[in-house]
């Protein structure tokens, strides 16, 4: 069951991940701060549930709640916040919420009814195990690898002390290009990235013409950003093969852990959803 946080406080939305994390069926996959961030990005993922609060870093949560549904969002909405339940709970039924929970006093019966929820839905079919882990073409980790070597970086991060950014790499253009031609762009990409990127960071291919690079220690947020421009800078550089100059069109998504998101897929719904002009 897949569930979007809303929720301005790192700290309540690293203590619910923990919690989800750890029951059967629960899967974080997208999480925002501020209204705006949030409509966009439940829009994209279409979650099963939006747990969400009513004080935000920016907007509201009752004003999200009513935005959702007049985009047609038909999944559950449980609302989790601090303020004073009596003045509140009528509004947010009223505009929409299929929930309403204490901070204080309902997180249990909260993941309760988020348990009995999901025993509800039908079994979702594992996908078949598989010891493919590098991406044919390029030799870089592929989707799966780079899901799982994320989520050992977040909790390393978070043992140390330290940041992580994660870029989403889209190259538009290289899907139009002839098979034998995009392949050859593409394992290029691929050795421009591993120069940008040191032994500990994690460089991926995760479909065709998208990429994700990982740093693994950062000092701060501003060290991000000028990564980033790097990155741009790095790929919009011609490429060249058979004789003839190509250039591609880059488009870059970025998310810090954990001042955008602490799940992992979080962080890459984040950097993907930026990159193909989500938000």
């Amino acid at each position: 069951m897949n569930i979007f946080l809303v929720e301005d406080s790192t700290a309540i939305r690293r203590l619910l991940v923990r919690r989800l994390d750890a029951m059967p069926g629960m899967r974080v996959v997208g999480e925002a701060a501020g209204e705006r961030q949030a409509l966009a990005l439940i829009q994209w993922t279409q979650p099963d549930v939006v747990l969400l609060d009513l004080s935000l870093a920016s907007g509201s949560g009752l004003n999200l709640v009513g935005k959702l549904r007049l985009a047609g969002y038909a999944g559950r909405i449980a609302v989790l916040t601090a303020q004073d339940a009596a003045a509140y709970r009528r509004a947010c039924i009223d505009v929409g919420a299929d929930a309403f929970y204490d901070k204080a006093s309902g997180l249990e019966t909260l993941f309760d009814d988020l348990a009995m929820l999901a025993a509800t839905r039908p079994a979702e079919l594992e996908a078949p195990p598989t010891t493919q882990l590098r991406d044919g073409l390029t030799g870089l980790f592929n989707e799966v690898s780079l899901h799982e070597r994320l989520d050992q970086a977040a909790r390393a991060a978070t043992r140390d002390g330290v940041d992580l950014a994660v870029y989403v790499l889209r190259l538009a253009g290289l899907a139009e290009l002839p098979p034998h031609i995009a392949d050859a762009l593409a394992q290029q990409v691929a050795n421009r990235l591993r120069e940008f990127s040191g032994d500990a960071d994690i460089v991926a291919r995760s479909a065709a013409d998208q990429f994700a690079v990982v740093l693994t220690r950062l000092e701060h947020a501003e060290q991000a950003a000028r990564r980033a421009r790097e990155l741009a800078a790095l790929l919009g550089e011609t490429f060249r093969y058979g004789g003839r100059d190509y250039v591609l069109g880059i488009e870059i998504g970025m998310a810090l852990f954990p001042a955008d998101a602490v799940a992992p897929r979080a962080l890459l719904t984040l950097a993907e959803a930026t990159a193909f002009g989500a938000l």
